[in-house]
């Protein structure tokens, strides 16, 4: 019995080395590494800013004399850049000598995985940077300014290392939040920066399983 179109169309996709529909393997391949190549290539970007933004910080918190709170958000910012940069590269390492349909999947597990790991890290990240960004500003000039003028307003002002003690305690419970609720920040933070490739990727893979039903 002949084989049908549909047949025919589910082998030319899901075997690398069928001669059968060479037009839909190569429209798939096409598709598998446009859809790879933007997400590696707004990783790329997204890793610059964060480095420029942490240059930023680091020269911004040397002007104020505030040098090591500035070495400090520039090494953390530094240490997560490095981490993504280790992942990105796992993305790339994948078999690429594998189908369109299995190297989607392998890239969409190891994504998966990817987030997974990256809200554990985050869940200390978070409130690391935002302790030592908040409460570094009061070792700044700025910081020793604004705590003469509240002594002065308030003489009776609770202080804990030079620190109002009501700041300490908002930043602190700000900090805890944010560790309890990184999975859901981190996760909003993907979705507004890749979530058409990541809606595209699903996509693609959806089609080559139905046409593998």
């Amino acid at each position: 019995m002949k084989k049908s179109i549909e047949t025919i169309w589910k082998e030319g996709f899901l075997k690398n080395d069928a001669l059968v529909a060479p037009k839909l393997n190569d429209l798939y391949s096409q598709k598998s590494e446009s859809v790879v190549g933007k997400l590696m290539s707004m990783s790329k970007i997204n890793l610059i800013i964060i480095m420029i933004v942490a240059t930023g910080i680091l020269i911004g918190f040397t002007f104020i004399g505030a040098t090591y709170v500035g070495i400090a958000l520039f090494l953390l910012l530094s240490l997560i850049t490095f981490i993504a940069k280790k992942q990105g590269d796992e993305v790339m390492d994948i078999d690429n000598t594998l189908s369109s349909y299995q190297y989607l999947k392998a890239v969409d597990g190891l994504l998966k995985n990817i987030i997974i790991k990256n809200i554990r890290i985050n869940s200390f990240f978070y409130p690391a940077f935002i302790l030592t960004l908040m409460l570094g500003i009061w070792f700044t000039d700025y910081g020793s300014y604004m705590l003469n003028k509240l002594t002065t307003e308030v003489p009776d002002l609770h202080i804990v290392f030079g620190i109002p003690t009501a700041w300490l305690v908002s930043i602190v419970i700000v900090a805890v939040l944010a560790s309890v609720f990184a999975g859901p920040i981190y996760r909003f933070d993907i979705k507004t920066t890749y979530g058409r490739v990541f809606r595209k990727l699903d996509e693609i893979i959806k089609d080559m399983e139905e046409l593998r039903a």
